[in-house]
């Protein structure tokens, strides 16, 4: 059986341990598990496992006490709990944290940060842009001024490390960096709550260019919507296609003079509302 801190989803961790115990003991079952780690209800453990039930901070010692968890697979189980039932972005990284912290002391083997890594400063992805569109010869400084709002040389050049660590980009005969075809792996746990962080600072960026840049430099419109949920989906789409398109143009371009960020945000501004139903007369 895997090691638990190789899960990023504790229903899962607790699925195969059951099974494994199960396959062990043909007399184990979630009865039993009830009365060894202390539940009144017989299958507990089963709600929890079908995502009916959550765990609590008690129920959790419970469980893991019935399962012989030790004090570092206590703490871990415990915070991979609350990572996969928080709400907010911000529990979410408190808890997500602390993961990648006992992944890299018990198993570095098993540590999948790459995309948290990545988007975990707004400026990784222009990095990754810019320091492939120019040769910046390792003046850092340079490049870091080219960021707007400039970053320092610091910054820069630690961002570029990262970049070579995670193979997305690599030194040519000539001293300058090209984009390598390697690609973001990580689990879909810590993806969310990576991408979920990126996509906040480029909203608060796009807020702030508005004082940043004059309206010559940039563009932002908006348009309220009263919309079906089927012309939702529709529009969706559109933005996917979009967004494909976009990509395609820029990967054409033979010398790219700028970084520019494109964002699209499709929200709610009310719940949905019932249809008044068709009256006879």
């Amino acid at each position: 059986m895997k090691s638990i801190f190789e899960y990023m989803d504790y229903r899962e961790f607790l699925h195969h341990t059951f099974d494994e115990k199960k396959q062990k003991h043909d007399f184990y079952s979630y009865r039993l598990f009830s009365q060894k780690a202390g539940f009144k209800s017989p299958n507990f453990l089963k709600l929890v496992i079908d995502g009916d039930r959550n765990l609590t901070k008690e129920s959790v010692f419970k469980v893991a006490k019935a399962f012989s968890l030790n004090k570092k697979e206590t703490d871990y189980f415990e915070n991979l709990v609350f990572l996969n039932q928080s709400k907010t972005l911000e529990e979410k990284n408190r808890y997500l944290t602390k993961l990648i912290r006992h992944r890299e002391k018990n198993n570095p083997r098993t540590l999948e940060k790459s995309e948290y890594s990545y988007y975990s400063n707004w400026y990784n992805p222009i990095i990754h842009e810019l320091i492939t569109a120019k040769n910046f010869d390792d003046d850092f400084k340079k490049l870091g001024a080219m960021v707007v709002p400039p970053i320092s040389a610091l910054e820069a050049e630690k961002s570029a490390s990262l970049l070579k660590d995670l193979n997305l980009i690599r030194k040519n005969g000539n001293g300058s960096y090209v984009k390598t075809s390697a690609t973001l792996t990580t689990g879909p746990q810590v993806r969310s709550v990576a991408v979920a962080n990126y996509h906040k600072s480029m909203i608060q960026l796009a807020s702030e260019s508005i004082e940043r840049f004059s309206s010559e430099k940039r563009d932002i419109t908006s348009v309220t919507l009263s919309v079906s949920e089927a012309t939702t989906h529709l529009i969706v789409e559109k933005l996917r296609v979009l967004r494909q398109e976009l990509l395609e143009i820029a990967e054409s371009e033979k010398k790219p003079e700028k970084i520019l960020q494109v964002n699209f945000q499709l929200f709610p501004l009310t719940e949905n509302f019932d249809t008044p139903e068709d009256s006879t007369c």
